[in-house]
């Protein structure tokens, strides 16, 4: 059983793309949890999704663990123990980033020139194939003249071999032994992966010694959980929220606070945790700074006063760190250590939240769990007290950080539970596991409901139980997803899928198709209004539904708070015609202004994300949070065919933009679909009256080609008869629209 004094759980929550996942990745470097040879970019990104977006999509779980009181008794050691750690993490910043530029399989002289510009860029004072003697008995015997000498520290060598093998490390700890440098990176480009090998001269390891007093209590287990920073992953951060006692909050120093940085504070306040404020991407300000770069450095400096004020702190309490290179990172952890506070016990009961879970084919669902009590191991009975299911505990594991067997999970740590139970419906996010079904459940995380509605339908090769069974198991560690079966007259069976918002739709089709190889349709999006038709009530989610002559209908409103520098307020204001937003409060917050407002949640999804970034060159962000509901001033439009109503095609829109939308709609329609052997009307209907309208012409057949010369009256008579059949078909002749003009006008 661990000592629970020495455990720490906590979370690092920020707006998206300040480098959360970085600062996970050099986490994991510090404490050694990930050898340096087996380190990638986004560690703890595990959907491929993540890598190639550059996101934050899931919440992901790692043990750390760490000894900060051992280190270096020489003089020339950091304070925090390594041997010039903080500049061998400027290094490896700057080698990070070349390789990432370039790939592998250069030559070697190749990597030499783009480092020389890269630690240029960040000011690393170095010497390029320095001539170093090498002394034998304090005589001159040799020369050894490495790629680069850092600082007069470090000396960097650099390789293009598939692997790093011995005796290129034993060579560089040769060239140590006889030179006066203690610490070489050795550097191989030429794998998959960065390989940077440390090597330290003998003589200089052994002297690093643990402190007498330091014994095994001094390990400290650091439960870090990696949160996504977009505002359609929220419910993200909440869960994470419920297994921690404390957060790191992260601000880019380049971009300063933005519109999640405000809305992840207000969560993790609510829910009680002790908050660490650090300021990342450092690096940049010193790689900008010349002889002008004073300007620059001081508008870092208003990044630490501003999140140093919203957290009521001391600026010095700040911490400035770089997630590129790692400076400043081992004192963040240490940070960690000191302010966030061990978890409490709540005594020899079992108790655990499920706060995630995952679906494994031999060992059932995996529920991802902090324990608030009790001690868990493989072979136990167990109940979750919310599905009233019962099962045999046939796993019990820790995040190190790929899923590892241990012997127990005791109270205070987080782990996963393998359940062996393959109902995706018995293991419920925020259930409490329990040894007994009397236990009080623990505060559980509530379920968010979708707001944002679209319709799947299967296509190509695809069937409608692989796109169900395939939701199933998204569901599993996504408990925003809903859905239930629907049927369309053109499109056959689907589903009706509910969302927390557009990113979170993108990210689920995404996911369906890269991890599935799932083809399928899918419908405009639409939000759940409520209806009001004289005595009753009821709520609609899909348009069809939409009645011909409603009482009243209400819509679903959101409370936005949009973050901007000072030039493009009036710009933002602006945009309350176009998509009916209501400013109530302008804040100054010295570097930005903050903008508090509401708007139609419909309005969202009417890309009002790119309208914004293009009104304020990127530099606005945005969060929000649903805020009851609101009188609504929407039509149902429908689009008709050869007098037949598309279903798949019918959406509500806002009455200001009926006509538009309509004419929009027809116009696409005529480009996409087929002409045929009678005209085709296409039309815009919105109660009961038709708005616009477009008419394909028929298909002209020459039925009198095979004819030369002779009486005109035959070619009449052919005529006539083509003329008769045509109205015939315009009368019975229905228009089945190819599925492509479907994957075309249902385009975004």
């Amino acid at each position: 059983m661990e000592n629970i004094k020495n455990i720490r759980n906590f979370v690092i929550i920020a707006h998206i793309d300040h480098g959360k996942s970085t600062l996970a990745d050099r986490l994991l470097e510090v404490t050694g949890t990930v050898e340096a040879r087996r380190m990638r970019p986004q560690y703890l990104d595990q959907l491929e999704l993540e890598r190639e977006r550059g996101i934050t999509i899931k919440m992901a779980p790692v043990r750390m663990h760490w000894r900060p009181s051992r280190g270096l008794a020489r003089i020339d050691a950091d304070s925090r123990g390594l041997l010039h750690e903080d500049l061998t993490y400027k290094i490896r910043g700057a080698l990070f980033t070349v390789y990432n530029a370039l790939g592998p399989g250069h030559k070697e002289g190749v990597y030499q020139n783009a480092l020389a510009l890269e630690f240029e860029k960040i000011n690393l004072s170095f010497e390029r194939e320095k001539r170093i003697d090498v002394m034998y008995d304090a005589q001159k015997v040799g020369l050894y003249q490495p790629d680069f000498v850092i600082d007069g520290k470090v000396v960097v060598e650099l390789k293009v071999l598939p692997f790093l093998g011995d005796p290129p490390k034993k060579q560089t700890q040769h060239y140590l032994r006889g030179s006066n440098y203690r610490l070489a990176l050795l550097v191989n480009f030429g794998g998959k992966n960065l390989e940077i090998e440390r090597i330290i001269y003998d003589s200089i390891r052994n002297d690093q010694r643990v402190d007498p007093r330091e014994s095994a209590s001094s390990e400290y287990i650091l439960n870090l959980i990696d949160t996504p920073g977009h505002s359609d992953f929220a419910y993200e951060v909440s869960r994470a929220l419920h297994a921690v006692e404390g957060a790191i909050l992260l601000v880019d120093v380049t971009k300063g606070i933005q519109a999640q940085t405000l809305s992840n504070l207000h969560l993790a306040e609510k829910a009680g945790l002790k908050i660490i404020g650090a300021v990342n991407k450092i690096d940049l300000l010193q790689s900008r700074t010349d002889a002008d770069g004073t300007r620059i450095n001081a508008d870092g400096e208003k990044v630490i006063k501003s999140l140093a004020d919203l957290l009521g702190v001391s600026p010095s309490e700040i911490f400035r760190i770089s997630g590129k290179t790692g400076e400043g990172v081992p004192d963040l952890l240490r940070a960690v250590i000191e302010k966030v506070p061990s978890p409490k016990g709540e005594g020899p009961e079992t108790k655990a939240l499920i706060f995630d879970s995952l679906y494994d084919e031999h060992k059932g669902i995996l529920a991802f769990v902090r324990l608030f009590g009790g001690r868990i191991v493989p072979g136990e009975e167990i109940f979750l007290l919310a599905s009233g299911a019962r099962f045999k505990i046939k796993e019990v594991g820790a995040f190190l950080p790929h899923l590892k067997a241990v012997d127990s999970l005791s109270s205070g740590e987080i782990g996963y539970i393998a359940t062996g139970l393959k109902e995706t419906d018995l293991v419920r996010i925020g259930d409490t596991v329990a040894q007994g079904r009397d236990t009080e459940p623990l505060q559980g995380y509530r379920e968010p409901a979708p707001v944002v509605f679209i319709s799947f339908y299967p296509d190509g090769a695809t069937e409608f139980d692989d796109l169900k069974s395939s939701l199933e198991k998204l569901k599993l560690n996504d408990p925003a997803l809903y859905f239930e079966p629907e049927a369309n007259e053109a499109l056959g069976r689907g589903l009706k899928v509910g969302f927390l918002g557009q990113l979170h739709f993108e990210i689920t089709a995404s996911r369906l198709r890269d991890e599935f190889d799932l083809d399928f349709l899918t419908s405009f999006p639409s939000v759940a209004y409520r209806i009001r038709e004289q005595d009753k009530e009821y709520v609609i989610k899909q348009a069809k539904d939409f009645p011909a002559s409603p009482d009243r209908v209400f819509q679903p409103m959101i409370r936005l708070e949009i973050l901007s520098p000072e030039r493009y307020v009036s710009s933002i204001v602006g945009l309350k015609t176009l998509y009916s937003l209501t400013v109530a409060e302008i804040k100054n917050l010295g570097e930005n202004f903050l903008l508090v407002g509401e708007m139609p949640l419909a309005e969202l999804l009417r890309d009002f994300d790119d309208q914004l970034k293009s009104l304020t060159a990127g530099f606005a962000s945005f969060s929000y949070e649903l805020a009851g509901e609101a009188p609504a001033e929407v039509e149902k439009l429908e689009i008709i065919v050869a007098a037949d109503v598309v279903e798949a095609l019918t959406r509500i829109v806002p009455e200001k933009d009926l006509e538009r939308e309509a004419r929009t709609s027809v116009e696409k329609l005529k480009k996409l679909l087929p002409r045929m052997q009678f005209a085709q009307a296409i039309q815009a209907r919105a109660r009961g009256r038709i708005i616009a309208r477009e008419t394909i012409p028929a298909l002209r057949k020459d039925v009198t080609g095979y004819l030369y010369g002779g009486d005109r009256s035959r070619k009449m008579k052919l005529w006539k008869k083509q003329k008769r059949g045509k109205e015939r078909l315009k009368e019975t002749g229905r228009v089945n629209l190819p599925v492509e003009v479907f994957r075309e006008i249902l385009k975004k």
